[in-house]
């Protein structure tokens, strides 16, 4: 596998209760992807394909156990086994860039990401996020009926509060949220519609790739004659896609080796707005594994050794709304051995 992506594929898990979108939300992101014909390929992993009602379109009719979709999708039915599943999956497309795993209404997924965790599925895939789904409309009377209701939101990476337009005029999406933010604190909250959350999904897997250029920061007067605290310049880049929503993307060179466990430590107290990390650093030397790619998507921050290939060059990449290179630079410089 190549430098920029690193070693493992990434695997977002997608739950929520019954009834609060996961559906729609696979729906949409496979349709963002066949319309635009997307290339990269992605593997969706379903419980029951019958359940999830993926538009007939996409799928033929048919109801294998692997469909090759539009827009470079694989969909995959969940067997007994998760670790068996996933492992045919990459056996079967050794090209894929990312997962989503689809979880049942009811399903917790602590036992997922322990299942992930094991060999041999952590030899080849790591968990990238949790995102959970939160139904505005439903949220509050469900934690009566199951337990899984509240371990969901408590385990999550990402809070998507779905279903937001059908409270308008009342107080249902706002107390719903407070509830979500209590149980997972430290969760990146997002409302939007099924087609916004889809796009903003779709941003999330794009693994992002690492510039290739020498640093040079400064701030960039806007048309207003305001100066932005947005950091920008050469070693700034920004997704000047319509879809980006928002999303900006700051970078740096990482001159030194540094201390892995205390570059996560200080990546993991960046705020939300961090949506995506990702970093290629020089770890301690003499270490056994002398080159790291760092990742956080949400507040979760993981880390795995890679091979950095002939040239390689220690970065980090930032995306997010209002992303700064400052916060990047504060980050390398508590964890810098040089």
């Amino acid at each position: 596998m190549g430098y920029d992506r690193g070693v493992t594929v990434p695997l977002v898990i997608v739950t929520g209760f019954l009834g609060a979108g996961k559906t729609t939300l696979v729906n949409r992101l496979l349709a963002r992807r066949r319309d635009r014909q997307a290339t990269g390929k992605l593997g969706v992993i379903v419980n029951e394909l019958g359940e999830v009602g993926i538009d007939g379109a996409l799928l033929g009719g048919q109801a294998a156990r692997q469909i090759e979709l539009p827009g470079g999708c694989v969909c995959c039915v969940l067997g007994d086994e998760l670790d068996a599943t996933l492992l045919e999956l990459i056996a079967q497309n050794p090209s894929i860039e990312a997962i989503v795993l689809e979880t049942t209404g009811v399903a917790e997924p602590l036992p997922i990401a322990w299942a992930l965790a094991r060999e041999p599925v952590a030899r080849d895939i790591r968990l990238a996020a949790v995102v959970t789904l939160i139904d505005a409309t439903h949220f509050l009377a469900s934690r009566a009926v199951s337990a899984s209701v509240d371990a969901q939101a408590a385990y999550a990476d990402v809070l998507l509060m779905t279903k937001c337009e059908l409270t308008v005029g009342s107080s249902d999406t706002e107390r719903a949220e407070s509830v979500a933010r209590t149980l997972a604190p430290r969760a990146l909250v997002r409302r939007g519609t099924a087609d916004e959350h889809a796009a903003w999904l779709e941003t999330l897997l794009a693994d992002p790739v690492l510039p290739d250029a020498p640093p040079l920061a400064q701030q960039v007067p806007q048309a207003d004659g305001q100066v932005s605290d947005h950091v920008h310049g050469d070693d700034c880049r920004h997704l000047d896609s319509p879809a980006a929503h928002g999303i900006d993307s700051v970078w740096l060179a990482v001159e030194h080796a540094v201390d892995v466990e205390e570059l996560e430590d200080q990546l993991a107290e960046l705020p939300p707005n961090y949506v995506r990390i990702k970093g290629i650093v020089r770890a301690e030397p003499g270490s056994a594994t002398p080159w790291m790619a760092v990742h956080r998507v949400g507040p979760r921050v993981s880390s795995e050794p890679i091979e950095p290939g002939d040239h390689p060059r220690a970065r980090i990449v930032a995306l997010g709304p209002g992303v700064a290179v400052a916060d990047l630079a504060r980050c390398v410089a508590f964890a810098s051995l040089g």
